[in-house]
């Protein structure tokens, strides 16, 4: 009798532990648990996938480079496989061939924006509804016109608060994440933390930010951003975490070429902290699916590359990128799909074993392209 108890008592306790390990994998048919969407401001494909622009190298007039000899140093090199290595060492030496980029154009792939406008608001609203934003016509920190995948993902899986949560650079953020206020957490641009999310490193991020100001009222610099998505990552653990900078868009509408360098170069360190932390993380680690991107491209010439719009060509030429535990490792794809910011929301739906169709039935496909299965 004793020998039966034991043996229940033991059938019991595995049946626990069994049922606990199953609560904690993800449901569906993927490995992904967690998500995080990364955008850069504007970094045209130009500098993702050839580095330093060779016509701007020496044309301090329409570059704006302050010290060209630094600037050639840290960045030149004689190929544009070795360009981009320089400027994105980290993404390209790691990230790139764990995962799927698309968006080289000399290698046949074509990714650009579905909205005919080439600049923020109507990119991102792109991004996060999965559909092209007709009403979205201007940067004004308009709700978003629906529902974005963020609010739908949060909405579905019952998180809470902080489980869907976003960190931007641009204070319009605010309103481009949400079609409706507190829907999720969102802090953007010079926003103070609220206390009862403040952990030791954020109390600095939180003041240096008003202290360490940019030179636009509306856009805080990334580095602050970055400091925080990180605390609270490593915190709160949010199931779906949006990290949005903008030093990369800022610095061209100034004309200082060296600066949109330097902060792409940022972007990558970005990256590479980033994937430390999910690393670092049994929450995150092999669970996570990792999607970076951009809201529009630029000119391409000398005399246009810092604007972006319908009258600049380029404007419309985006890259994508995807790295997780459901993706194949296959590098830059070429004469892959034409793939647009609208296929991105239905992707992550999708990895979160949700439906595209209860999300936004007039989204776009589904990146098979980005998918084992």
């Amino acid at each position: 009798m004793k020998f039966r108890f034991l043996s229940l008592i033991i059938l019991f306790m595995c049946s626990a532990c069994f049922t606990c390990l199953g609560a904690q994998k993800p449901s569906g048919p993927y490995q992904t648990r967690n998500v995080i969407l990364v955008t850069t401001d504007g970094l045209r494909i130009q500098e993702m996938f050839s580095g330093m622009d060779p016509i701007l190298l020496d044309d301090k007039e329409h570059s704006g480079i302050e010290d060209s000899d630094r600037i050639r140093e840290k960045f030149w090199r004689e190929s544009p496989e070795e360009r981009r290595r320089a400027l994105l060492p980290f993404f390209w030496k790691e990230l790139a061939p764990r995962g799927v980029v698309f968006g080289n154009q000399k290698l046949g792939s074509k990714t650009t924006l579905a909205n005919p406008f080439g600049f923020s608001y109507p990119g991102y609203a792109e991004l996060l509804t999965g559909q092209v934003q007709p009403t979205i016509t201007s940067n004004d920190p308009v709700p978003s016109p629906r529902e974005t995948v963020l609010e739908f993902v949060r909405r579905k899986l019952n998180l809470e608060l902080h489980g869907a949560a976003a960190f931007c650079s641009w204070w319009n953020f605010n309103a481009i994440t949400q079609s409706k206020a507190g829907s999720i957490f969102c802090n953007a641009g010079y926003e103070a933390m609220p206390e009862s999310y403040l952990t030791p490193g954020m109390k600095s991020l939180n003041a240096l930010q008003f202290t360490m100001r940019t030179p636009w009222d509306s856009v805080r610099h990334d580095a602050v951003t970055t400091g925080l998505a990180l605390e609270f990552m490593e915190k709160f653990q949010p199931r779906f975490l949006y990290l949005s900078i903008g030093e990369t868009d800022d610095w061209a509408h100034e004309r200082r070429y060296d600066r949109i360098l330097d902060s792409a170069h940022f972007f990558d360190e970005t990256l590479r902290l980033l994937w430390s932390k999910i690393q670092s993380m049994e929450t995150y680690r092999d669970r996570t699916t990792l999607i970076i991107t951009t809201d529009h491209g630029r000119g391409i010439l000398p005399e246009d590359w810092i604007s972006h719009g319908k009258k600049y060509p380029g404007s419309e030429d985006i890259w994508i990128a995807v790295i997780g535990p459901d993706t194949p490792a296959r590098g830059e794809i070429s004469k892959g799909p034409h793939y647009h910011l609208s296929n991105i929301a239905p992707t992550i739906v999708q990895l979160f074993g949700l439906k595209r169709t209860e999300f936004n039935p007039e989204s776009g496909t589904v990146m098979k392209a980005a998918l084992k299965r």
